[in-house]
C-alpha cells in the first residue's frame, strides 16, 4: 500500500525517488505473507473461575466478631463490609 500510494504522488514511471526504490527491493526480496484461513485471528478468553462466596460458618464468624459482647466493641457498618470484602478475595483470588 505504501507503494502505491508513493507511486500515486510521484508517478509509477519514477526511477530516481529512494523511497519508491527502497519499497520495490524490500518487497521484492520479502516473501509474500501467507494466509491460514482456518485460523481464527482472535482466540476466546479464558474460561471463568466460578465464583467463591462465604459460607454461613464464615459470615457468622464475621458478624459474631464484629458484635463481640464480651470485648464490648461494636464495628462499624463499614468496617464488616470491609471484612467481608477481604474474605471474599481472599477465597476468589489464588
Amino acid at each position: 500500500m505504501a507503494l502505491e500510494a508513493l507511486e500515486d504522488i510521484f508517478g509509477k514511471e519514477k526511477k530516481d525517488v529512494g523511497a519508491i526504490n527502497a519499497l520495490r527491493q524490500a518487497l521484492n526480496e520479502t516473501p509474500p505473507c501467507k494466509t491460514h484461513p482456518d485460523t481464527p485471528l482472535y482466540t476466546a478468553p479464558p474460561p471463568q473461575k466460578e465464583w467463591v462466596g462465604l459460607t454461613d460458618e464464615e459470615g457468622a464468624e464475621i458478624w459474631a466478631d464484629a458484635h463481640d459482647i464480651r470485648r464490648k466493641r461494636l464495628v462499624s457498618p463499614k468496617e464488616i463490609v470491609r471484612r467481608i470484602e477481604a474474605k471474599l478475595w481472599e477465597k476468589n483470588h489464588d
